[in-house]
This record gives structure tokens, C-alpha cells and sequence, in this order.
């Protein structure tokens, strides 16, 4: 992450709707998805790859007006902190509560639905399931498996034909991404907006598109 991505990452920490109201819909959608994915936490390698992620996307998204105000904005400022860990404290602790005696201010804002929530939210099913439905058992290792709070293993339904079995092209695209290593991420490139796509790229299976899944996918290891 070069100085000026930083300093986008700290514009977003200091004043995330600020930010945000200058990015179209898709693009804070999408911002969204990022910052859901950074308020689960994990090891500290994730939140740097999600944060580097974030900033990249602010980068392409923000207008050029914006991000020159922003450059000269924080141009020679500099903190200890590093982007990932100031970032996701202002994620996980929200905007500051208003201090004692100083009004009541401004309502509190709602917080964003996490990536967490949305795509468990999305339709699944159990490995149960689909034994009990169609006798057929889930054993591939590229299996998107989510686990809920409630500590349920859940399978995004889209992996799955009307006949239970897991979907050829699922399967190859779950395998391209890293689906083992890493569901949560694989879960949403399959459920969130696409700018390549132009679409969900769920919404897309079974459509005759095959050949533009795979090169979507297979653009998202060029972008890294």
C-alpha cells in the first residue's frame, strides 16, 4: 500500500459517510461488502489483504476531484498505527459516542449490515439436506461452507442443480478462487455486485454465460 492509499484509509476512518456519499451505489455496496468482511476480524495477514483491498477500491471508485482533496488534505500527516488496525478499530468501535454535557447531537447511526450477516441471510442449505432431498453426500473439498453463529454449517444454494449436485462450473470456479481456504470471500465474489459481470454473479449460472464467470473469476488473480 503506497502513501496516498493510506491516507484514503484514514479518510475513511476519520469520516466514513463522508466518504461513502461520494462513491456511486454500486460502489458503496460494494465498500460495504469490504468493511463487513473487516468488522469479522481474523488473523492480522486477512486485515491487511482486506484493507489493501479497500483502499484499491477507493482508489478506482472515488472521483478524481475527491481523491486530489483528499491528497492535499492529508499530504505530510502521518500515525503510528498501521492502515489495517486504524481502520478496523473505527469499524469495530463505530462512530464516537457524543460526550457527557454536550447535547443530545446528531441521532446515532445505524450500523452497516456486515458481509457476515448478508450472506448467511442468502438462500442454503445443510449437507442434511441435500442427503435427506436427494441422497446425494457433499464431500468435495471446494465446497463453499458457511458457518453461522449458531455454529449451523450452511451451503449457499446456488452451488447446487434442481438435483442436488454440486454445479460443474461451481465447482471449478470455488477451486480457481480458493473456496477451501477461504469461503467467506469466495461466498461473496459469488453473491455481491461484480463490476466485471456487471451483475451478481450468481444470478448469472445457468444462463449460457460459462465462459464470462471463468474470466471473471479468473480475473480476480490478475488484479492481485
Amino acid at each position: 500500500m503506497d502513501e496516498f492509499e493510506e491516507h484514503l484509509i484514514k479518510a475513511l476512518a476519520k469520516d466514513r459517510e463522508a466518504v461513502r456519499e461520494k462513491l456511486s451505489a454500486a460502489d458503496r455496496d460494494h465498500l460495504d461488502a469490504l468493511l463487513g468482511l473487516l468488522a469479522e476480524g481474523g488473523e492480522e495477514d486477512r486485515l491487511r489483504t482486506v484493507t489493501r483491498a479497500v483502499a484499491a477500491h477507493l482508489r478506482a471508485a472515488l472521483p478524481e476531484e475527491e481523491r486530489r482533496a483528499i491528497g492535499r488534505r492529508l499530504a505530510g500527516t502521518a500515525t503510528a498505527r498501521a492502515p489495517h488496525e486504524l481502520l478496523a478499530e473505527r469499524i469495530l468501535l463505530g462512530p464516537a459516542a457524543p460526550r457527557a454535557g454536550s447535547g443530545p447531537g446528531p441521532a446515532p447511526q445505524a450500523p452497516h449490515t456486515s458481509a457476515f450477516d448478508r450472506l448467511l441471510a442468502e438462500p442454503a442449505v445443510t449437507a442434511q439436506d441435500l442427503y435427506e432431498a436427494f441422497g446425494v453426500r457433499v464431500t468435495a473439498p471446494d465446497v463453499i461452507r458457511l458457518r453461522s453463529r449458531d455454529d449451523v454449517e450452511q451451503l449457499p444454494a446456488f452451488q447446487f442443480d434442481a438435483e442436488g449436485r454440486l454445479r460443474e462450473l461451481v465447482r471449478t470456479i470455488n477451486g480457481l478462487l480458493g473456496a477451501a481456504r477461504d469461503p467467506w470471500g469466495v461466498a461473496d465474489w459469488w453473491l455481491g455486485p461484480n463490476l466485471w459481470l456487471d451483475a451478481v454473479p450468481a444470478t448469472l449460472l445457468g444462463t449460457g454465460l460459462d465462459e464470462q464467470l471463468l474470466a471473471a473469476a479468473g480475473a480476480v488473480g490478475e488484479e492481485d
